[in-house]
């Protein structure tokens, strides 16, 4: 190489320094693009590996299959236990109602609209 492009091979003359070409001294130099920084590619994990997360994998989904399974029991025991405390209660208020039979249902009509709201038939 000559000596008057030994200073800078870029532009001849000119002699290179580390100050950006725009003048912003203030900003940092960048070693690599941005596009450049996501492409490191992970090591790749053996066979072995891969098949022991696929088992431990499979036996979380069962535990989390079966853990399910029995909220769903439970939640469905207490539902027929509830429904069977309903049906109770509501017999038990049926057999502790006093009640007046109407054997003259000519009765019926004299009695006022409001009587009549209340009077319920079995």
């Amino acid at each position: 190489s000559s000596g008057i492009n030994a200073e800078c091979p870029l532009r001849p003359g000119v002699k290179h320094s580390d100050k950006p070409v725009s003048g912003r001294v203030w900003k940092q130099k960048k070693e690599s693009r941005a596009s450049a920084l996501g492409n490191d590619r992970t090591a790749k994990s053996s066979f072995e590996k891969k098949m022991m997360l696929k088992k431990q994998k499979q036996n979380i989904k069962v535990l989390a299959n079966q853990i399910s399974s029995e909220k769903n029991a439970k939640e469905e025991v207490k539902r027929k236990r509830q429904e069977e405390n309903k049906t109770r209660r509501a017999e038990n208020e049926r057999k502790c109602e006093v009640v007046q039979k109407i054997t003259n249902t000519k009765k019926l009509k004299k009695i006022k609209k409001k009587n009549l709201r209340s009077i319920e038939t079995r």
